[in-house]
């Protein structure tokens, strides 16, 4: 008898290959990255404004003594500016990358696109050589509106490179020039990726550079705001049983009798921390000085509601 012929079955196709962690960690650190890099660019920017401001009144932030928690709770109050324009600046360069995209998109607007990019260029070349004079010559740097040196040197790498995109767009999808063969060898790949680390590491020493600028000015603009709300503070009454030597202006002394001997009137209070007190005179002027009290048994604090003015 002949064998039955069976029907040969249809060959199973491959299943997709499974990504292996490499993989799957090499997508999502291309996701987290530039978040981490603005997280990291926001808290330094608010330890940055923290430590100006209190070093307006004459504190070192290290002294302080306070918690990694507290320092972020200071830092998230001078966040909002930056974050602001962290955002903007988002938007703006979105809407700029679509109008470039729209003149590199049409032949109609070959003459357009090519001069936009010749204009990337040179602005491009004008901030790089003014970031270069900024790292070369300290006194400019120095003497500058907070950030300039640290922007040109964060954006200038980018158009340079955004205009040699915006060309090469237009030349390409013309037919007016073709990438050569050598263009994709191996040698020229490693290059690209060379300046691809080098123009990523320019931009984020560009914008920690102008983040430190912003954020001390910034911090500085907080504490003279502070420093002009004292009087509408409470008032801070601090009872001793030792006198204080040398007071600052505008503190004044009235004697007690019983356990405690000593009354200051005119302070206010900058921060508690670490077990001490920070106390400033209600009246910041240039020949002022912040008190150091340590917090335990041997002084008395009262605390008086502000009676005028508004406190922030």
């Amino acid at each position: 008898m002949d064998k039955l012929a069976r029907r040969p079955r249809a060959p199973t196709p491959p299943a997709d290959p499974v990504p292996d962690w490499g993989t799957r960690l090499k997508d999502l650190a291309g996701i987290l990255a530039p978040t981490t890099a603005i997280t990291a660019l926001l808290l330094y920017f608010g330890y940055i404004g923290t430590r100006a401001r209190f070093a307006y009144f004459g504190v070192y932030l290290d002294l302080t003594g306070l918690s990694n928690q507290d320092l972020m709770l200071y830092g998230l109050e001078v966040l909002y500016v930056p974050a602001a324009l962290v955002l903007l600046a988002v938007l703006i360069g979105a809407a700029g990358h679509a109008a470039v995209s729209w003149l590199t998109g049409s032949p109609d607007h070959r003459r357009a696109a090519l001069a936009t990019a010749a204009a990337l260029l040179i602005a491009g070349v004008l901030l790089l050589a003014r970031a270069t004079i900024g790292l070369l010559v300290v006194r400019v740097s120095r003497t500058e509106i907070p950030g300039t040196s640290a922007l040109a040197l964060a954006f200038g790498p980018i158009l340079i490179l955004y205009a040699g995109w915006a060309a090469a767009t237009v030349l390409v999808r013309d037919g007016t020039a073709r990438f050569p063969r050598w263009y994709t060898g191996p040698a020229i790949v490693r290059v690209r990726r060379l300046i691809a680390v080098a123009v990523s590491g320019l931009v984020l020493v560009g914008l920690f550079w102008a983040a430190n600028s912003f954020a001390w000015a910034f911090g500085q603009g907080r504490a003279m705001d502070d420093a002009g709300q004292l009087p509408y503070r409470a008032e801070l009454l601090l009872d001793t049983k030792e006198p204080l030597v040398d007071l600052p202006p505008g503190v004044e002394e009235t004697p007690l009798t019983g356990e405690f001997h000593h009354r200051y009137h005119g302070l206010r209070l900058l921060v508690a921390a670490d077990d001490r007190l920070f106390l400033v005179p209600a009246s910041w002027t240039d020949q002022a000085r912040t008190l150091v009290i340590p917090y335990d048994d041997q002084i008395r604090i009262q605390l008086i509601p502000p009676r005028t003015g508004v406190t922030t």
